[in-house]
C-alpha cells in the first residue's frame, strides 16, 4: 500500500479542483451524462442491501454474476459482485481506512481512486445492470466518471441501534460513539453526492421492506422501470424492530426522505415525556433481563472458581486443560449464550425519555460480561494471554467490577427518573 504521504500532493490538488468547481456551479468532477441506466444499491451492512440485490437480480436486473458466497449469517446470498468488492475493499485501504476508526474525505477517496483508473473503466465495462455494495457509501463518488451515465442509487436504510446490535453481536463489546459516528458518516457521505451530482435516487426502509413487502417492491419497481418479485422477500429476516435514536433521527429522517411518503410509518419525531406507566413498563423488561443474568453469573462463578479462578492456577498445579476445564468449558457457554440472549433483548426496546443513559449503561456492562466470559473460555482452551484475560476479569467482571457497574447504573437512573418527573407537564 502506498503510504500516505504519497497522497498529500494528489489530495490537496484534488480538494482545491472540487472547491474551484462548485464555486464556478460545477459538479467537484466531470461525469457522463448519458447512457444506459444502471443501478446502484448502496447502505450499511445489515440494513437490507443484500435483499434488495436479490430481488432485483431474480427479477431480472443482473448485479453481477461472480457473486460471494452465502455465508452463516446471510443463507440467502450477498449479491455483490466479488470484483467490484474487492476493488471498493482496495481503494478504502489505500485510503487509510482501518475498521471504524478513521474516515476518509472526498476528495482522499477521488485522488486514489487515480491510481485504479484501468480497474474502474474495465468493470464499468461490465454486462451488468447494477451493482450491490454497502462501501458505496464511501467510494461511489469515485466511480461516477466511468459509469456509462449517472446511476439510479437505492439507498437501504436501518436504524443506527441495529447496525450497532449487529456489531456487538460479532465483536461482543462496541464502542457506541464509534458506531454511530461511523453509521452518521456513511450516510452523510451518500447524501453529500447525491445531492451534489443531482442523481436519481429512493430510500428502501428495511421495516418497510418486511413488513409490507408487497407496497415496498411496488414503489421499488416504479423507481427502476422494471416489474420485480416481492416474493424473494424473506420475512424471516427480521428478528426485531429497532427504535431510532433522537440525536440520529435529523440525519435518519434525511435519508428516508428519499423514498415514497410513508404515512403507516411517518419520520422520527421528538418522544413525548415519559409517564409513570411507560417507566414502569420498561423496568419491568430490563429488571427480567437483570435477573436472569445474574442468575446465570453466579452460576457460572461458582463452577469456574471464582474469585479464585481456576483459569489462574491450571499450570501451577499440572492439571491438563482438557479435563480440567470440561465443566468451566460448559458453565462459560451457558453464560455467553444467556448474555448474548440479553444483548438481542436489549436492542430493541426503546428508553422512555430521560432513560437513554441508564440503558446504555446496561448495554455497556452486558457487553463487557459477555466480551470477559468468551475471552476467558478462549484462554482456558488456548493456553493463551490468560494474565491479561485475568486483568480484564478484574476490570470488568469481578466480584467489585459489578457492583461498580450496578452503582453507576443506579445514578444514571436516578437521573432518568428526574428528569422525567421535570418533563411532566405543568412542573
Amino acid at each position: 500500500m502506498t503510504t500516505r504521504l504519497h497522497y498529500a500532493l494528489p489530495i490537496a490538488s484534488q480538494l482545491i479542483a472540487s472547491t474551484a468547481r462548485r464555486l464556478r456551479g460545477l459538479r467537484p468532477i466531470d461525469v457522463p451524462t448519458e447512457g444506459r441506466p444502471f443501478i446502484i444499491v448502496a447502505g450499511l451492512g445489515r440494513s437490507g442491501t443484500s435483499a434488495v440485490a436479490r430481488v432485483l437480480h431474480e427479477s431480472g436486473i443482473s448485479m453481477g454474476e461472480h457473486f460471494r458466497d452465502p455465508a452463516k449469517e446471510n443463507a440467502a446470498g450477498f449479491y455483490e459482485e466479488l470484483a467490484v468488492c474487492d476493488l471498493n475493499d482496495e481503494m478504502m485501504a489505500e485510503s487509510g481506512m482501518a475498521g471504524l476508526g478513521r474516515y476518509p474525505w472526498r476528495s482522499t477517496m477521488l485522488a486514489v481512486a487515480k491510481r485504479f483508473e484501468k480497474e474502474l473503466a474495465a468493470l464499468a465495462s461490465t454486462n451488468a445492470a447494477g451493482w450491490k455494495d454497502p462501501r458505496f457509501s464511501v467510494t461511489l463518488e469515485a466511480w461516477l466518471p466511468y459509469l456509462s451515465s449517472p446511476p439510479k442509487v437505492i439507498v437501504c436504510l436501518r436504524s443506527s441501534e441495529a447496525f450497532l446490535h449487529s456489531v456487538a453481536q460479532i465483536f461482543g463489546l462496541v464502542d457506541r460513539d464509534v458506531i454511530e459516528r461511523w453509521w452518521a458518516l456513511q450516510s452523510r457521505r451518500l447524501l453529500d453526492v447525491i445531492r451534489d451530482y443531482d442523481l436519481d435516487a429512493t430510500c428502501v426502509e428495511y421495516d418497510d421492506l418486511i413488513q409490507r413487502p408487497e407496497e415496498t417492491i411496488a414503489q421499488l419497481s416504479a423507481f427502476v422501470g422494471q416489474p420485480l418479485d416481492a416474493s424473494y422477500i424473506e420475512p424471516n429476516l427480521r428478528h426485531h424492530t429497532y427504535h431510532i435514536p433522537h440525536r440520529m433521527a435529523p440525519i435518519y429522517n434525511e435519508v428516508r426522505a428519499l423514498g415514497p411518503a410513508n404515512p403507516a410509518q411517518p419520520l422520527v419525531t421528538e418522544g413525548a415525556p415519559a409517564t409513570a406507566e411507560m417507566i414502569d413498563a420498561y423496568v419491568r423488561q430490563v429488571s427480567a433481563i437483570d435477573t436472569r443474568i445474574e442468575a446465570a453469573n453466579r452460576e457460572w462463578a461458582r463452577r469456574i472458581g471464582a474469585p479464585a479462578l481456576h483459569l489462574a492456577h491450571y499450570q501451577e498445579l499440572g492439571i491438563d486443560p482438557t479435563d480440567a476445564y470440561a465443566e468451566g468449558r460448559a458453565a462459560s457457554e451457558a453464560y455467553i449464550t444467556v448474555l448474548s440472549e440479553a444483548q438481542i433483548e436489549l436492542g430493541p426496546i426503546a428508553p422512555p425519555a430521560g432513560f437513554e443513559d441508564y440503558h446504555e449503561a446496561t448495554r455497556t456492562a452486558v457487553n463487557d460480561a459477555r466480551l470477559v466470559a468468551q475471552l476467558m473460555l478462549q484462554a482456558a482452551e488456548h493456553r493463551r494471554a490468560v494474565d491479561d484475560v485475568l486483568k480484564e476479569y478484574e476490570l470488568r467482571l469481578s466480584p467489585k467490577a459489578i457492583a461498580k457497574t450496578q452503582q453507576r447504573r443506579a445514578l444514571e437512573f436516578e437521573r432518568g427518573r428526574r428528569s422525567a418527573a421535570r418533563a411532566q407537564p405543568g412542573r
